[in-house]
């Protein structure tokens, strides 16, 4: 009984201690940025990403996909709370991102 009284009272403090702003109050965006890349040979796979948050909350990115007719598609994109997602497509015809 008193391990599951302590264990609760760890969580209760936790959840306390932990930064909170004010109710109702926004949070402000954090920049951020990541990306990632597969290629895969043997499988003819391809795709990648990146992206970047700013402290505004505007996202800009692109995606690339290697797709099974051999063109290569990529997918350029912004978001932000104005506009919402604004994406432009494009291909590349008889593109071999494997190589090179």
């Amino acid at each position: 009984m008193w391990k599951y009284l302590a264990i609760l009272g760890c969580i209760v403090y936790a959840v306390n201690g932990a930064p909170q702003s004010p109710a109702g109050a926004p949070v402000a965006p954090e920049p951020y940025e990541y990306q990632y890349e597969v290629k895969d040979p043997e499988k003819n796979l391809f795709f990648d990403k990146n992206e970047a948050g700013d402290a505004t909350g505007k996202v800009t990115g692109k995606y690339s996909v290697w797709l099974p007719d051999g063109r290569l598609m990529t997918v350029d994109y912004t978001v932000d709370a104005e506009s919402g997602f604004v994406p432009k497509v494009s291909f590349q015809d008889n593109a071999n991102p494997l190589q090179g």
